[in-house]
């Protein structure tokens, strides 16, 4: 093809591009009720067409043009009624839908359910949200309990005896995930280790999981996939809400959410959370608590006011939480251990954080298609522990502060974002003798464009941080997204993330055993590039809806601090990665609606995870290669009754070698493969839920949680090989009250 040729088929293509354009319509669509907000999954439809889509979490939506004009444009919504806008020629701008709530309700019936968990059709990203009716099928006690019944995230203790509760996604710690607060940074530095037990699951309105790279826009942490919580809304909630729980080992806990409006479009939220566990439990009668004696309180005033031009939005959080564990009273008491008793292994944990954060955002007034959000957070959080004679404290003040710009370009179907942000973390942290401390000032500039054309959708940014203390970083990012049909499609993403690690309070766990700490040389960033492919398909087949999904990823580490548990097992090793390190995953999910009021999901996971440890690939240790988890759910037709059932089951896993011990203070070379079984029952009665569960119903507990616990001052004590439950069966029940402005509570909507 000549020069010339090339000129003639690009101006062409240009043309056609903005033909395509031309035959774009977009628009957003919203509650008419004073301080209402957008409708997302509301339906968009020219009258007597196929032609239509659903509106995105922002209430927008973009369809082609009918066939010809004039034309009728249909907005619905359940619990709506329906709009309609009549065309006698293509708009020129964004068109507006205004629906109001339908005033006359006959009998309510279920005419149609959506799961507690859903994969997202619509989103450019694989993404699975965890909506509150899912959330109500586990204790829910505190955010590492939310995801009990999830597959795609895996939840174990990290030791024997402090109780903290970590995660892990795609194969990989929780700490390459970015846990995120509606895309504030949340989960992070010291707080990677004990923050999921720090904000309880009823202050969640819906958790957004989203697998593999994250966008630029959102940040450089999100490496193998980004938690986005999401709270309840002040403009919405009831003005009082109270959840009470307590369960057979002694902890009780209480939950209350205080709701005001503040004037035509805004509102307060108070939530208020107290935790309290006092007992010395020791199931497996190896001398030392199964978890601390706990105090919790944790406070947070949220205030929104949301307009058509905008919202504005402002937090305060407090946490003060005490955890006391280690031998207990009877163990001190018994001759075995009688050695001990003037100077017992305490174990004795606090955190004290304070976290402000806010958004502010501006629509234009004479381009609606154009906006400006900014973000701040700030935090202060103090962790002070000690594990028997080892001591560790840290202290991080933090502030990040974010602008995005984003705007329609073109004929309004592809979207421009760009913006800028700056991170700045000051790390003070000693351990026994050793002082650690830095400071990191990181300014960055992103920028995002999503195209978009009828099936296809490509999102493409990139992302150029400059790190004070580790230097620059750029981390490109793609996503592509193509509907085979309306509810298949396949996603194709990759990326480069980077993170920066805070090793100790990270591998807390190795502080619970007699390992020797050894730092080899100086310490980086860790960076890593992720690729990933998924496919999705919603059907129907013998009049069920089926929702079949498969998810592969790799994650490669171009560096990585590497926490070397096998060169010796009195030893624990912090050095930067020399060698391969990946880890591959293979995620399948099956959900089907088996009748009216059950509903089944099927899924297993495959992880391939190998890191060089010394020279020597080695699989990943404690990290099983399979897991499986079927799961129940029912709901009678007028959701009187729930009940839940989870069974999920654990594969093998590497244990660190301890060859090097003697005989009697070895472990096995590999876990053992297990399951465990969840199960709950709920009443409804108006506006009460009354709720009874258990979890681990089989007991199915990991015996040997403690090499030498007899000597825990000892050159064998280890409290860190966890690979399985450390605790029994547990029953728990509780109840829910939630009062209306108006009355009697509507029952939540499926």
């Amino acid at each position: 093809m000549s020069f010339h040729q090339r000129i003639i088929f690009l101006a062409l293509a240009a043309s056609a591009a903005l033909a395509a354009h031309a035959q774009s319509i977009t628009g957003r669509v919203a509650d008419a009720a004073p301080g209402g907000g957008v409708l997302p999954g509301a339906n968009v439809f020219w009258a007597g067409t196929t032609i239509g889509t659903a509106t995105d979490n922002e209430g927008r939506f973009t369809l082609d043009a009918p066939a010809e004009w004039p034309a009728a444009l249909v907005a619905s919504f359940v619990g709506y009624t329906a709009d309609t806008v009549r065309f006698t020629a293509a708009p020129t701008a964004p068109v507006s839908f205004q629906l109001q709530a339908a005033i006359e309700l006959g009998e309510a019936q279920v005419v149609d359910r959506v799961s507690g968990t859903r994969l997202d059709s619509r989103s450019t990203i694989s993404t699975e949200i965890i909506g509150q009716k899912e959330l109500k099928r586990a204790a829910c006690c505190d955010l590492s309990e939310s995801f009990e019944t999830n597959a795609t995230v895996d939840v174990n203790y990290t030791d024997a005896i402090s109780g903290t509760k970590t995660i892990r996604m795609l194969g990989l710690d929780g700490k390459y995930a970015q846990i995120s607060l509606e895309n504030l940074p949340f989960i992070r530095g010291l707080s990677t280790s004990y923050g999921l037990t720090l904000i309880p699951g009823t202050w969640i309105k819906d958790i957004n999981l989203s697998k593999g790279i994250g966008t630029a826009v959102n940040g450089p942490n999100a490496m193998t996939g980004q938690i986005d919580l999401c709270l309840l809304d002040p403009l919405t909630e009831p003005p009082l809400f109270v959840n009470l729980y307590g369960n057979s080992q002694g902890r009780t806990e209480a939950n209350v959410h205080l709701a005001q409006k503040t004037g035509a479009n805004s509102g307060n939220l108070l939530l208020l959370h107290g935790n309290i566990f006092q007992q010395d439990m020791d199931q497996n009668s190896d001398g030392f608590m199964d978890s601390p004696r706990t105090r919790r309180f944790n406070i947070m005033d949220r205030w929104m006011r949301r307009t058509e031009r905008g919202m504005s939005q402002f937090g305060v959080r407090y946490v003060n939480d005490e955890r006391r564990g280690g031998q207990t009273a009877m163990s001190m008491s018994d001759p075995e251990h009688a050695i001990h008793a003037g100077d017992p292994y305490v174990v004795d944990i606090r955190n004290e954080l304070v976290d402000v954060f806010g958004k502010q955002g501006i629509i234009f007034k004479k381009d609606p298609s154009k906006s400006v959000g900014i973000l701040f957070a700030a935090r202060r959080h103090d962790v002070a522990s000690r594990f028997g004679r080892r001591t560790y404290t840290g202290l991080q003040e933090s502030v990040h502060a974010s602008a995005v710009y984003q705007m329609l370009v073109g004929r309004k179907s592809d979207q421009l974002k760009a913006g800028l942000s700056f991170q700045y973390d000051d790390y003070a942290e000693a351990f026994r003798d050793s002082s650690f401390a830095r400071v990191e000032r990181m300014p960055g500039v992103f920028a995002e464009y999503t195209f978009q054309r009828k099936d296809l959708t490509i999102v493409t940014g990139a992302r150029a941080d400059a790190n004070s203390f580790y230097g620059n970083t750029v981390s490109p990012r793609i996503h592509l997204k193509y509907d085979l049909a309306p509810l298949t499609n396949v996603r194709l993403s990759a990326g480069h993330g980077f993170r920066t690690a805070n090793p100790l309070v990270e591998n807390a766990s190795v502080l619970a055993s007699s390992r020797r700490v050894v730092v080899q040389g100086p310490l980086g960033m860790e960076r890593s590039w992720n690729v990933g492919a998924s496919f999705l398909h919603k059907f129907k087949w013998l009049q069920r809806k089926w929702a079949f999904g498969v998810d592969v990823y790799r994650t490669a580490f171009l560096s990585q601090i590497v926490t070397d548990l096998d060169r010796h097992p009195r030893t624990v090793a912090f050095y930067m990665l020399d060698g391969p390190s990946y880890a591959n995953s293979v995620l399948t999910d099956v959900q089907v609606e088996l009748n009216h009021v059950v509903d089944l999901k099927l899924s297993h996971r495959w992880y391939d995870v190998h890191t060089t440890y010394d020279g020597v690939l080695r699989e990943r240790p404690l990290t099983p290669q399979h897991r499986g988890m079927v799961s129940l759910a029912f709901a009678d037709v007028k959701e009187h009754w729930r009940a839940d059932l989870t069974w999920s089951l654990f594969g093998q896993g590497r244990i660190p070698s301890t060859t090097a011990n003697p005989e009697a203070y070895r472990l096995p070379q590999r876990s053992p493969a297990y399951s465990t079984v969840h199960a709950q029952l709920t009443r409804i009665i108006g506006t009460w839920e009354v709720y009874l569960g258990v979890e681990n119903l089989t007991s199915t507990i990991q015996r040997q949680q403690i090499i030498a616990p007899e000597d825990p001052f000892g050159p064998y004590f280890d409290a860190s090989m966890i690979w399985g439950p450390t605790n029994k069966a547990m029953f728990y029940g509780g109840l829910r009250f939630a009062l209306s402005k108006k009355g009697p509570l509507e029952k939540e909507k499926p």
